[in-house]
């Protein structure tokens, strides 16, 4: 059963939504989601200082302090398996007007249980028809207007395909709806970089600093969706899923190198914040 905490306190039932709420009519707001085992929260200080600085671009109250309690009640007394923890931050009701400031910002926290089975899988990708504009703010920051990833989710879906690639307006690699994306190739990690269209998500900067533990050189830069067909390995990254294999895009079978190596680093720094490794039902 899902636990909420809406505007202050624990909630159960029915949230009483302004029928004016930006976050709402305008998907004027931002979020994060988070795994949680053992009770903590895994790499929240990094989600949640992406979400302060989206939040002062956009010009939303962010409270740190209360975010900080009100996540410690959510997670009070839940046991110690996997749970996903979604942040939701909105302007809040406001009169009408694109321009307007909001009242006081709604704050949504939503625990739900997380299934270990979906870590860790592989994956099949479709190209989408969908294309990420890299001077979008929606591109950049954690946006609750998801409508194109949403769409890009939905094509792909049509396609019997579990993904999609999201190629940017000049037609390189962005991202999938839902993960980065990043192939080996020779030993070399590349990643698109963010000025392509990207979300700099919080797994992405793990990896990186991972791959660097692991002495692996990681790139940032333009990947063309060739490149793709000719790695040693694709995968994809989120907060959730950790890292997983790309087995094929548009029914073409990929290269599939081992990345037991990149898997057990990320699995240790997530074991040395909550004492426990993910793997572990």
């Amino acid at each position: 059963m899902s636990r909420v905490w809406f505007n202050g306190a624990l909630h159960i039932g029915a949230l009483p939504l302004d029928p004016r709420e930006r976050g709402l009519l305008l998907g004027d707001g931002i979020f994060e989601t988070i795994l949680v085992l053992n009770r903590t929260p895994l790499w929240a200080n990094m989600h949640l200082a992406r979400m302060e600085g989206a939040a002062k671009e956009l010009g939303l109250g962010f409270d740190r302090d209360g975010l900080d309690d009100a996540i410690a009640t959510i997670l009070d007394g839940i046991d110690e398996t996997h749970h996903v923890l979604r942040i939701t931050l909105t302007r809040g009701a406001a009169v009408r007007g694109l321009g307007a400031n909001g009242g006081v910002p709604t704050l949504i926290l939503l625990l739900d249980r997380f299934d270990p089975d979906l870590m860790f899988q592989p994956v099949t990708l479709a190209t989408s028809s969908f294309r990420r504009n890299p001077w979008s703010v929606t591109s950049r920051l954690k946006t609750v207007s998801y409508i194109d990833n949403i769409a890009a989710a939905r094509e792909a879906a049509s396609r019997g395909l579990e993904d999609a690639l999201m190629l940017n307006t000049e037609g390189a690699v962005a991202c999938s709806t839902i993960a980065n994306v990043f192939l080996l190739k020779g030993g070399m990690l590349s990643t698109p970089a963010r000025e392509h269209g990207i979300l700099t998500g919080v797994m992405r900067q793990a990896l990186i600093a991972a791959a660097g533990q692991l002495d692996i050189t990681t790139e940032e830069r333009a990947i063309q969706p060739q490149e793709l067909i000719s790695a040693d390995a694709v995968f994809l990254t989120n907060s959730l899923r950790f890292i997983r294999p790309v087995k094929s895009l548009d029914l073409q079978p990929l290269a599939m190198a081992d990345l037991g190596h990149l898997v057990n680093a990320l699995c240790e720094t997530a074991r040395l914040q909550c004492g426990r490794d993910p793997r572990l039902i």
